[in-house]
C-alpha cells in the first residue's frame, strides 16, 4: 500500500536554479480543511490537488490504463493557464497508442543557456482492486497521509512539475533557461514502449538541457564524508534498464511495485 504525508515539499530548488528564488516557489498541499486543527486551504492549495487528485484517478498501469490521456489532461490544464499549442508537444506512436506523453516548454530569455528538463513518469505499477484497502485509483486522505495507486511513485513529482509551470506562466515569470518538461510512459516494469528512450533517439531537441531534475537520486555518506552507498534516478536508468533488459525478472506481491523485497516473492512498497 502506497501512502504519502500530505504535506509535501514543491519544486522549489527547480525554482531557486532557474531565478525564481525562494519566495515565488510553489506552496506545499494543504491538508483537508475539515481536518481537526486544520486551516482552510488557500485557493492555489486545492488547484494542486485538484490537479494531484486527476493525475492519481486516471489511472495508467499498463494492462488498463493511458498514459495519453493523463498527458492529454495535463496539456489541457497547461493550454487553459496560457501556454501556446507551439509549446506542447504531445507524443505516442501507433504501434502504443496509450503510451504516449508530452512534453511542454516554457521559453526563457537567454537562448545561450541550455534548458533545465523536468523528467517524471506517469506510468504506475498494476493494481488490482481486491489487493488494496481503499480503491487505488481514488486519491483518499486519512490521518494526514494520501493513499492511491501512484501517489508517490510518480504522480506528487509529475503533479508538480504541472503546477510549477502553471504557475509561472500564470505569474509571467520567464526565466533565463528554457523550463523543458517531460511526462512520460514505460518507467515500470512491464513496459512496451519506452517514452524517455523515444524522446532521446527520436524527438532530441525537445528535450536538449544542461540537466534534468529526476526521482529518486540518493547517496549515504560516512561520518568521514566517504560515499557508503548510492542510488539512481528510476526514470533515466530505470528506463535504460527497461530498454536493454525488458524481460528480466521483477518481483510482485500484493499490490506491490519493485522498490522493496518482502520475503521470497513479495514486496511492501507501491
Amino acid at each position: 500500500m502506497m501512502r504519502l504525508k500530505a504535506r509535501f515539499s514543491s519544486a522549489a530548488l527547480l525554482l531557486w536554479v532557474a531565478g525564481v528564488g525562494w519566495s515565488s516557489m510553489a506552496v506545499p498541499a494543504a491538508a483537508a480543511a475539515d481536518s481537526p486543527g486544520s486551516v482552510a486551504a488557500r485557493p492555489d492549495q486545492l488547484a494542486f490537488r485538484d490537479l494531484y487528485r486527476e493525475l492519481v484517478e486516471t489511472n495508467t498501469s499498463h494492462s488498463i490504463g493511458s498514459c495519453t490521456l493523463a498527458a492529454e489532461r495535463m496539456a489541457a490544464r497547461l493550454r487553459a493557464a496560457g501556454y501556446p499549442e507551439s509549446d506542447l508537444h504531445p507524443f505516442a506512436v501507433a504501434e502504443h497508442p496509450k503510451d504516449g506523453g508530452l512534453v511542454a516548454v516554457l521559453p526563457g530569455s537567454n537562448r545561450a543557456a541550455k534548458a533545465i528538463l523536468l523528467l517524471a513518469h506517469l506510468d504506475v505499477v498494476e493494481a488490482r482492486r481486491e489487493d488494496w484497502t481503499r480503491d487505488p485509483f481514488t486519491l483518499v486522505e486519512e490521518g494526514g497521509y494520501f493513499y492511491g495507486r501512484g501517489t508517490f511513485d510518480d504522480k506528487s513529482m509529475a503533479a508538480v512539475w504541472v503546477d510549477t509551470l502553471i504557475r509561472l506562466r500564470q505569474e509571467g515569470y520567464r526565466p533565463k533557461r528554457s523550463i523543458k518538461m517531460a511526462l512520460t510512459c514505460g518507467e515500470e516494469a512491464g513496459a512496451a514502449f519506452v517514452g524517455a528512450e523515444y524522446l532521446v533517439k527520436h524527438e532530441r531537441q525537445l528535450i536538449d538541457a544542461a540537466f534534468a531534475l529526476n526521482e529518486f537520486a540518493y547517496g549515504v555518506l560516512d561520518a568521514e564524508g566517504v560515499r557508503q552507498a548510492r542510488g539512481h534516478g528510476g526514470q533515466v536508468a530505470g528506463q535504460v534498464e527497461l530498454a536493454v533488459a525488458p524481460d528480466r525478472p521483477v518481483p510482485c506481491g500484493p499490490g506491490g511495485d519493485g522498490a522493496a523485497v518482502a520475503g521470497q516473492d513479495g514486496v511492501v512498497v507501491g
